[in-house]
């Protein structure tokens, strides 16, 4: 049996039976874990308030040879995720958040990008940073960081430097020159939707933040991550349409 300790943010927590759980949970050093916390459905359990959706804590799990699933032994809470639980805009973002996660962190796997950049963003909203602007920036960096959406500074077919405007195409998600669009399905990309994509990669979120987008440029940002993940994966994140439509209700 081989035991490991490592900081992790919660991303699920399932009922199993009457008494456990099951904890999805992002680590840098070992990438997705899924475990059974034992009891932690009960009264007394020593788990009682740790394993909350995007709450960060000290994990302490075991491993057996063949089995998917760790056994998660202890929980210590370093940060509670109390902002995304306090309104149902929050708990649905959150969810939304977390299923990134969980779609392009692979288990078992180093995932240290992944998990510091799901860390920051959440250390940010807790400091009073945009949710708005925090989701489309963990969107974009989720996409760049999988090699989907790179910093767009030049066409990919022609490799001329992207002006003003440029084009999304709607088959393979590429943002390229209006030129190359001709002929092709696509979705005009706003120079205002290049700059954030372009500060985005070289600003942390709270800088970003002291000169925010427009509520114009994040809701067409916002548009053009769908697209593309949506293109990547071939089916949208079931907690963004559950959002979408609960919000929109």
């Amino acid at each position: 049996m081989l035991v490991r300790q490592a900081d992790a943010l919660i991303l699920d927590v399932v009922d199993l039976h009457e008494k456990d759980r099951i904890v999805a949970f992002l680590t840098a050093e070992f990438g997705q874990k899924r475990g059974v916390a034992r009891s932690a459905r009960t009264k007394f359990s020593r788990f009682a308030g740790q394993l909350q959706p995007l709450a960060k804590v000290r994990a302490e799990w075991s491993e057996k040879e063949g089995r998917d699933l760790v056994r998660i032994r202890d929980a210590q809470l370093i940060r509670p995720a109390a902002l995304m639980q306090e309104s149902l805009e929050g708990i649905l973002l959150g969810t939304y958040l977390a299923e990134h996660m969980a779609q392009f962190a692979q288990e078992d796997e180093p995932s240290s990008h992944l998990y510091r950049l799901l860390d920051s963003t959440l250390e940010a909203m807790q400091a009073g940073v945009d949710p708005d602007l925090a989701a489309r920036y963990l969107e974009i960096w989720v996409l760049r960081l999988t090699g989907i959406l790179p910093v767009p500074r030049e066409c990919p077919i022609c490799g001329s430097p992207l002006g003003r405007r440029a084009a999304l195409l709607e088959n393979d998600g590429a943002i390229v020159g209006m030129e190359c669009a001709e002929g092709q399905t696509w979705t005009p990309v706003t120079e205002g939707q290049l700059e954030l994509l372009r500060r985005s990669g070289r600003l942390s979120l709270p800088d970003l933040a002291q000169d925010s987008p427009s509520t114009d440029t994040l809701r067409r940002t916002e548009d053009l991550c769908k697209k593309v993940r949506r293109n990547f994966l071939q089916a949208e994140l079931r907690s963004y349409r559950v959002m979408k439509e609960t919000l929109s209700g």
